[in-house]
């Protein structure tokens, strides 16, 4: 008998036009949107063409999905599929994407100010108590004010940049409520004073402000103190506390967290009230010897590098220096001595004592009110959680790079990738379970879930839900139900 045998065969893809569409964004950014009533604000802002709002809802789907720019968005909202389900008639030109950003920049304090309103009236919040940090995005242009060189967070001083600030409801809701923009040379205390303006008079009254040492500015705290509520501030060491930290005992001081290694002593004044907090921290201090060790070991080795290449005659002045010495009211006389000491252990030795400044391990905390030390330790360490919120809207939002070039569009960009950020939080807060969940996961698990447009030959339509998950399912659950939604 003889045996045939049969050979597997690749599947051959045929084309269609069936669409997919990222249905589990879009339903939840208009839903939440709505959920605070910013429907209703962007929709009174624009009374010709199409509906400012569901532009608001599609570029910030987009930004959360694929994001490459407006002519990006515009490329996508050319699918009549994906504009069915944002519910926008007819066809969108990059110009009215544009447009709608710019809008968007303009209502930018309105729109914040219905949003603190949204919130306070759909949660019952434990507190009104915030976190506040600023920072800064480079950009490549220069068309706007806004733009200007200063001290870049994003480690690029050769580019321009736009300073913004946030502002966050503390632990356990973390919840952005304020945003602010200014130039990029504004000083933090400019940023600080701003924030505070736009939100003290929407906080309960003795509410909290906890911030680091880029609002410790004489303006910023008598604002707050003036309306009777609290702040704690990070304090810069200086010269005049040398000589608290020379005397400091770990025995004669209050352990604040045994594992780590934390001891506080703490000074009240009467007149005032407020406290002032001197920490200690052995791991702190741990990690800033180890990082002082490799510095000065680095120091050494390049101390060696410039002192042979002076001997072989290989040590040049860089070209760019040259070139903008070339002066004849400029003279330059460059010369390099080495210190000559027996061995690399006490060249060692002494560029560390040279660049140890004697404070590590130490930091100090100021509040206006008399509390514990571990009180004001505790709640100034979970500041941390705003630091987080800026690093998620630069990396997970992606709001790097900028790329617009007015004002108003500037805001405008920064405000819609701020909603989407408080989106992302706004379903934080309401599953306990997701608060450790990073804002990529939860933006990739409401990417995943789509409606596919199946059409066949006669071009009828049929609408598959797909892709359901756990986390999806749950974030969306109320959605779902009242749109009907069913698939597998």
């Amino acid at each position: 008998m003889t045996t045939k045998h049969f050979r597997l065969r690749t599947s051959v893809l045929e084309p269609n036009e069936n669409k997919s569409v990222p249905i589990g964004t879009i339903a939840c950014v208009r839903e939440y949107l709505e959920k605070l009533g910013l429907d209703r604000v962007f929709n009174d802002a624009k009374n010709r063409g199409h509906s400012l709002f569901p532009l608001v809802c599609a570029i910030i789907s987009y930004r959360l999905t694929e994001n490459f720019s407006v002519e990006g968005c515009g490329r996508w909202l050319e699918s009549p599929e994906v504009r069915n389900e944002l519910g926008i008639r007819g066809e969108v030109s990059h110009r009215m994407i544009n447009r709608a950003v710019e809008r968007a920049g303009e209502i930018m304090p309105e729109v914040l100010v219905h949003l603190r309103r949204g919130l306070f009236s759909t949660y019952d919040l434990e507190h009104t108590d915030v976190n506040i940090d600023t920072t800064s995005v480079a950009v490549y242009a220069k068309g706007t004010g806004l733009y200007d060189f200063g001290y870049s967070r994003d480690k690029r001083p050769d580019l321009r940049q736009v300073n913004f600030g946030a502002a966050e409801l503390r632990d356990p809701i973390n919840i952005p409520i304020d945003l602010s923009v200014d130039r990029g040379n504004a000083s933090d205390s400019v940023q600080f004073v701003k924030i505070v303006d736009d939100i003290i008079g929407d906080l309960r009254e003795d509410s909290m402000f906890v911030f680091d040492a880029g609002g410790d500015a004489k303006q910023v705290l008598d604002r707050i103190t003036e309306k009777n509520m609290r702040y704690i501030t990070r304090k810069r060491l200086n010269v005049t506390d040398d000589a608290w930290i020379s005397r400091f005992d770990k025995d004669e001081a209050y352990c604040v967290d045994d594992e780590d290694g934390v001891y506080c002593q703490r000074k009240t004044f009467e007149s005032s009230g407020r406290t002032v907090y001197l920490f200690y921290s052995e791991k702190l201090y741990r990690d800033k010897m180890a990082a002082l060790d490799g510095r000065s070991w680095r120091c050494v080795e390049d101390a060696k590098d410039v002192m042979r290449r002076k001997k072989d005659g290989t040590l040049r002045i860089s070209k760019t220096v040259m070139k903008r010495l070339r002066n004849p009211l400029i003279s330059l006389n460059v010369g390099v001595r080495g210190k000559l000491l027996s061995s690399d252990v006490d060249s060692y030795k002494y560029v560390r004592g040279q660049l140890s400044n004697h404070r590590e391990g130490f930091f100090k905390l100021e509040c206006s009110r008399n509390l514990t030390p571990s009180e004001v330790f505790s709640i100034y360490r979970r500041r941390d959680a705003v630091e987080k919120l800026m690093d998620s809207l630069k990396n997970h939002i992606d709001l790097k790079p900028m790329r617009v070039w007015s004002e108003n569009p500037v805001k405008g960009t920064l405000l819609l990738c701020f909603l989407a950020q408080v989106i992302v939080s706004m379903v934080r807060y309401e599953m306990p379970e997701l608060r450790k969940r990073s804002t990529r996961f939860i933006i990739d698990s409401l990417q995943n879930l789509t409606v596919t447009y199946v059409y066949d030959r006669k071009q009828a339509t049929r609408r598959i839900y797909s892709n359901f998950e756990a986390l999806n399912s749950r974030i969306l659950r109320d959605i779902v139900v009242v749109s009907g939604v069913h698939g597998g």
